[in-house]
């Protein structure tokens, strides 16, 4: 939409608004000359004398009164008390009943019936500022209920106090109130349809608040809020509920209510179109407005509560309808170019804003006072239409940025995608590389390992041979044999390191193998009981196996060798259990030969070569030689 689009209809509007209010007029006109009042009598209208205030005195005193339709309004008709008179009878085919005496606005009424016998039958008291205690029965602040009879004839005397700084307007009407309630259901049922629906924005406004914390709908709400009071409050039932007794302080709360509307709205175009970054000149002007209207506001307050000139608080509030119109025509105009699409829902509220505002000037200096029985509905009415279009607005507003949120995410996700492929590519390569790495490795151990078993086997080999040879005693012999327990020793452990592919071996299997070799070759009848108690699966690594082994190796050699001389009545046992504990590992090696009597310190290289390997593995040997050699081995955690 351009901004000389928005010319049109704010011209097309501006035209429809003065054709309503002409309207209005004139509907208002019939109104007055379709009730009861508009008989062949006129209306009379006199000055109250001072302390003259009983109304027989005014009865007694017809040449008191003038008709109203001569009378000169003078400037203190708004600050003094006058008295009407009026002389009615029931047009024919009326019947007897109930009837209803209607008027807008003025501030005091007390009404005095008199029959035709001249007799007082009634007197009530009404008014918009009279408190609720002083009211009659059936009666409300703008109405009475009084009782005709379609055969006699009545004056009606009425007492007018307008203390609001306005000219009074004495539009009475006199209805039954049959036909009074048909007028005040059909404006109460409008009413409540508009206020049905401000509640139920407010609420929707709220939870949409609650899941998105987006701050215009904060100002969006209070705007609604602040409205709905001030339409609510230009009717009765505001003051009724809220004000009983002090309703001149519910009728000055109304023009407060439309103040801070205004500031609401303000504060919801600072934040729908960040205000402050795209113009600080209009985000400066905005703010001095709000100002103004706050100082408005309760300046406003103070001089229609306790000056009761609601007159001059009109005036104001045309002042500020003035500028807020001025504003915000600008503010549109001058930024439509520089606003997206969304934000341009706030010019189209603002559009009916501007317009709703046009209307209630134009009625408020055409009808004045008057213009309060069609502000309400107006109001209410405009908006609701405000608030749908700013809603419509800020929902595609939201809508807008979770799109341009799941756009950017997708493109974070898509540039990590292409990141972690190429990371993924990276490692893949570092993997392949590794991988071959470790077929060389495993490679050149395999090799390594076929060279060592190769070497030792070649030992063992050279070990064996010589013992084949026909020129060598067994004191040449069991050197090479002590040799070759060694070397398979090593071979074992190198054989079963292979067989795992691992760092780690049993240490069960490597101890029985060991065991089972050696009485293989130095007790193949199995004369000598070997005990062995270890557990099936523990492990040891390969630079405490070989030791290990070798350590045991030497043990069971000597043992085998010297412990069990022939002639022995003793069966002859070895044991040898290795323990787990939380303080380590303990092995014990115990034979039940004959032992020694004293082990002489580097006399023995099988006992040296234990205890160096012992202290390889960072263990402490005890050796017993009393009857048979006991063995006790602690090591630190080498399972």
């Amino acid at each position: 939409m351009k901004p000389n689009i928005i010319f049109i209809i704010l011209l097309l509007l501006s035209i429809a608004t003065i054709r309503f209010g002409k309207d209005a007029i004139v509907a208002n006109n019939v109104l007055i000359k379709q009730t009861y009042l508009a008989a062949e009598t006129p209306i009379f209208i006199a000055k109250e004398e001072e302390n003259k205030i009983s109304p027989l005195y005014y009865y007694n005193h017809p040449q008191l009164f003038v008709p109203i339709a001569q009378y000169h309004r003078d400037k203190n008709q708004n600050k003094e008390s006058y008295w009407l008179r009026k002389r009615i009878f029931l047009n024919a085919g009326s019947s007897t009943g109930q009837y209803v005496l209607s008027f807008a606005n003025l501030t005091f009424v007390d009404l005095t019936l008199i029959d035709g016998d001249d007799k007082v039958i009634d007197h009530r008291k009404a008014g918009l500022f009279r408190k609720t205690n002083s009211l009659s029965g059936n009666d409300g602040r703008d109405h009475f209920i009084i009782h005709l009879d379609a055969k006699k004839h009545y004056t009606i005397l009425l007492r007018v106090k307008h203390i609001k700084g306005y000219i009074p307007e004495y539009d009475f009407h006199l209805q039954t109130q049959l036909d009074y309630l048909k007028k005040t259901q059909r404006i109460n049922i409008i009413h409540a349809f508009m206020e049905g629906a401000i509640i139920v924005l407010l609420l929707y406004i709220a939870f949409a608040w609650l899941v998105s914390r987006y701050r215009p709908y904060i100002w969006i709400f209070f705007f609604l809020l602040f409205i709905g009071f001030y339409s609510y409050g230009l009717q009765s039932q505001f003051t009724d509920l809220c004000f009983p007794n002090t309703p001149q302080l519910g009728w000055s709360l109304v023009s407060v209510f439309r103040n801070l509307a205004g500031i609401s709205f303000s504060l919801l175009t600072i934040a729908f179109l960040n205000l402050r970054k795209i113009s600080r000149l209009y985000y400066k002007l905005i703010l001095c407005l709000m100002l103004v209207v706050f100082i408005a506001a309760v300046f406003n307050f103070v001089n229609n509560y306790y000056l009761a000139n609601f007159k001059q608080s009109n005036w104001i509030n045309i002042a500020l309808g003035v500028l807020y119109v001025a504003y915000f025509s600008n503010l549109f105009i001058s930024l439509w170019k520089k606003i997206d699409k969304m934000q341009r829902f706030l010019t189209y509220s603002g559009i009916f804003l501007v317009t709703g505002i046009s209307i209630l000037l134009y009625f408020g200096l055409v009808l004045k006072e008057q213009s309060i029985q069609y502000v309400s509905m107006l109001t209410q009415f405009f908006v609701l239409c405000i608030t749908m279009i700013l809603l419509i607005g800020i929902r595609l507003k939201l809508r807008k940025s979770e799109l341009d949120h799941h756009k950017s995410t997708e493109i974070i996700v898509q540039e990590r995608t292409v990141e972690l492929k190429k990371a993924n590519d990276a490692l893949y390569e570092q993997q392949i590389q590794l991988l071959q790495k470790n077929r060389y490795i495993e490679t050149l151990i395999d090799e390594v390992n076929h060279r060592v078993k190769n070497n030792l086997q070649l030992l063992y080999s050279l070990g064996s041979l010589y013992k084949a040879g026909e020129h060598h005693g067994s004191q040449d012999i069991q050197p090479i044999q002590s040799m070759q327990d060694r070397i398979h020793a090593m071979m074992l452990v190198n054989q079963l390191l292979v067989y795992n592919q691992n760092s780690q071996l049993k240490l069960n299997i490597l101890v029985i193998e060991t065991v089972n070799y050696l009485r293989q070759m130095h007790d193949p009848e199995e004369t000598v009981a070997v005990h062995v108690d270890v557990g099936q699966h523990w492990l040891i690594t390969t630079n405490t196996s070989i030791p290990l082994a070798l350590i045991i190796t030497e043990l069971l050699t000597n043992s085998y060798k010297y412990a069990f001389p022939k002639g022995r009545d003793i069966s002859p046992e070895i044991h040898l259990s290795i323990i787990k504990n939380d303080y380590g590992t303990t092995m014990r090696f115990e034979d039940n030969g004959i032992g020694a009597k004293k082990i002489v310190s580097g006399g023995s290289f099988g006992i040296g070569l234990v205890k160096d390997l012992t202290r390889q593995i960072k263990g402490k040997v005890t050796i017993n030689s009393q009857n048979g050699f006991k063995y006790l081995f602690e090591f630190n955690n080498i399972i």
